[in-house]
């Protein structure tokens, strides 16, 4: 298992501005070592898109909580 540090989302808010409302939290997470077929990428940048917006907001409801940013860039580390 990996420490690892992650923007989740714990609840819907569909409060604007994010900034002062806050639907994101950093919080430290444990990842299982990559399995068959998978590879581990240390995340040097992520972004929020359109689609995370919409989840943020509620358009797309999805369980909660979740890691959002799955648009990044990185190195592959295993």
């Amino acid at each position: 298992m990996r420490q690892i540090h992650a923007a989740v989302l714990e609840r819907r808010e569909n409060q604007r501005p994010y900034a002062k409302h806050r639907p994101l939290a950093m919080r430290q997470l444990q990842l299982e070592e990559p399995g068959p077929g998978e590879v581990l990428v240390r995340i040097t940048a992520a972004g929020l898109c359109h689609s995370d917006l919409s989840v943020i907001d509620g358009n797309r409801p999805r369980p909660l909580p979740m890691v959002l940013g799955h648009e990044s860039a990185g190195i592959v580390e295993q």
